[in-house]
């Protein structure tokens, strides 16, 4: 269970340094002590227990961190909400899971609030109001540890939505431990690094990889709660950290903004994930601060499939869709359209097995059916496993293009724009065409102070696809909408989202 392993943690590393948020110092012990206190502090007000679920609303701070420990000590489920999420959405989830609290900042109050007509205000907790009294008040010994399955849910993630309403990932006490055994061994980090937590824990890949994977390993947090790349770097100068594990956005904004190399002179291991990223950026990067940006690729579903471990050499050629070897622990199948086990080599959907793949979603079992096949869960991603056994990744399954009859992998077009110098990153889709019906739209953002013109564009595709697959509709942007995580963002549809009466 996620609390005995936390308090052996704890034990083990005692004053060696757990977190740095800001001029916050925690170490392992003083961590334990927090996490006791809130986990009193949590039932004294909600009364919870094992099957409840609570909502985080927090950034990247040591109270998100605390709040996650206290709660599994307490048997329930937390549930990680982005903070922008608005009254409609959290009603959504409210409605759902029926929420026996709230934990928020707070700014970030006021949806909650105005999401009332479910969720009690007496339920709303401010970690700005209430932490430091209930830390003075109590003295973190109210209430026994909770004891329950390996296999009940610690934690519930919400997928992205890029297909429409979210849906709810159960990650058990198993899940959660399995894969930051998984991820740890195959990076070799543990006791002494320092990780820059940039990416947003309400994301699977900050949860699992720049939250817990660190901590359960011995290592120390250092927070980044609002990123900036100003921020960013001087916080990597200023607390000598050497992992960072970011997305492309990350990558992309640091290796635009940051001029003098030396503020980044402390990082040795650097993991890009949430989505692929721009062969221009991975150069830049690597140009200027002489370390290659290493993939890791995953879901929320199934936690790390695979990373990118190879040598400090030149990538294969073609990188482009390599994104590493399985981890130890993981089984990947790619799979035909009729469900059969193809060889290496071969092209098909990625079908993944391993102790830290969810058992399925919640309250979807018709559609849990559907997704897993001899207990490996159907990615919905395109690819095939190499003879050098490393995994190349293509496109979603429902991301490949029908163009006049003809299938065309919008990755394959977003890479050939992508290498295009002056071009930081690529999003392709189609769009009505008139009487062609639907055509390729590319939209390309430049890098700072690059121009980029639509001749190039075509001149650069023609160079690498055929004619078929010729974007015929060019957008040049500054930037795209793309998240922290790296992802572009989808919109939920209006007919998935409770009406403002929160029926």
């Amino acid at each position: 269970m996620i609390s005995e392993w936390f308090r052996d943690v704890a034990h083990h590393f005692g004053n060696e340094l757990a977190i740095i948020d800001g001029e916050e110092r925690i170490t392992y012990t003083r961590l334990g002590q927090q996490v006791a206190v809130l986990r009193d502090w949590l039932q004294t007000r909600l009364q919870a227990g094992p099957g409840d679920v609570i909502a985080a609303s927090l950034r990247n701070t040591w109270q998100f961190v605390a709040c996650f420990f206290a709660v599994s000590e307490l048997g329930a489920t937390l549930l990680p909400c982005n903070p922008q999420w608005r009254a409609p959405e959290l009603r959504w989830f409210a409605a759902r899971l029926r929420f026996r609290g709230v934990i928020t900042e707070r700014q970030y109050r006021p949806p909650w609030e105005q999401a009332g007509e479910i969720l009690s205000a007496e339920r709303v907790l401010t970690v700005d109001d209430e932490v430091s009294r209930c830390d003075s008040g109590l003295a973190g010994d109210n209430c026994s540890v909770q004891e329950v399955s390996q296999d009940s849910p610690a934690l519930y993630m919400a997928t992205s939505g890029s297909t429409g309403a979210p849906r709810i990932v159960p990650r058990s006490h198993r899940n959660l431990l399995a894969g930051a055994r998984n991820v740890s061994r195959a990076l070799g980090l543990g006791p002494g690094r320092r990780f820059l937590s940039a990416v947003p824990f309400h994301h699977s890949h900050g949860f699992n990889n720049c939250l817990l994977m660190p901590l359960m390993n011995g290592a120390a947090l250092v927070l980044l709660r609002n990123f900036t790349p100003a921020a960013c770097a001087e916080l990597i100068r200023r607390e000598r950290a050497d992992v960072l594990i970011g997305s492309p956005f990350i990558y992309g904004h640091l290796a635009d903004h940051v001029t003098d190399p030396s503020l980044l002179a402390t990082l040795k291991v650097c993991i890009s994930s949430g989505a692929r990223t721009p062969a221009g950026v991975a150069e830049s990067w690597q140009g200027r601060f002489g370390l290659r940006v290493r993939q890791l690729y995953g879901s929320t579903e199934t936690g790390t499939i695979a990373i990118d471990c190879s040598g400090p050499e030149a990538p294969p050629a073609n990188a482009g869709d390599f994104v590493g070897a399985p981890i130890s622990g993981v089984e990947v199948r790619c799979l035909g359209a009729e469900g059969e086990d193809l060889g290496p080599g071969q092209t098909g959907e990625i079908a993944v097995r391993s102790p830290a793949v969810m058992s399925g979603y919640a309250g979807e079992p018709e559609w849990n059916q559907h997704i897993f096949q001899e207990g490996f869960f159907r990615t919905g991603d395109l690819g095939r496993l190499g003879l050098d056994g490393g995994l190349y990744l293509g496109s979603r399954i429902g991301r490949v293009l029908n163009i006049g009859g003809v299938k065309v992998d919008p990755v394959e077009v977003e890479r050939a724009v992508e290498t295009l110098p002056g071009v930081s990153a690529c999003h392709v889709d189609a769009v009505p065409g008139g009487r062609e019906g639907e055509v390729i739209r590319a939209r390309v953002a430049t890098r700072p102070g690059c121009q980029v013109s639509r001749r190039e564009v075509i001149e650069q595709c023609r160079h690498w696809l055929a004619e078929y697959k010729l974007p015929r509709v060019i957008e040049i942007v500054e930037a795209l909408p793309v998240t922290l995580t790296g992802k572009i963002p989808g919109k939920w549809h209006a007919d998935e989202l409770p009406d403002k009466s929160g029926s």
